[in-house]
């Protein structure tokens, strides 16, 4: 195996890491806004508001879209897996 195929798969697992790490956190970080926002407006002082609607919503992100955020992730693996009969040669 060539260092090239080295690189893309490298490439392509961290690409899939920042894939699978990146969409909940962007909907962890719009949710905590909102009831951010929503907490200043009405003035509560509860800190447990926000980390519960953010866990709620990754969990709701992760249940709901799980299967096609780790597909991609599966396929690399699978095809170094392939590639790794040839790594003795």
């Amino acid at each position: 195996m060539e260092d090239t195929t080295y690189v893309g798969h490298l490439v392509a697992f961290m690409l899939d890491a920042a894939i699978i790490a990146g969409i909940p956190l962007a909907v962890a970080t719009v949710v905590g806004l909102v009831i951010s926002i929503f907490q200043a407006v009405t003035q509560i002082q509860d800190q447990t508001l926000a980390q519960t609607a953010k866990i709620v919503s990754i969990a709701f992100v992760l249940l709901t879209f799980g299967g096609y955020l780790v597909s991609p992730l599966m396929t690399h693996t699978a095809n170094l897996f392939g590639d790794l009969a040839s790594v003795g040669r």
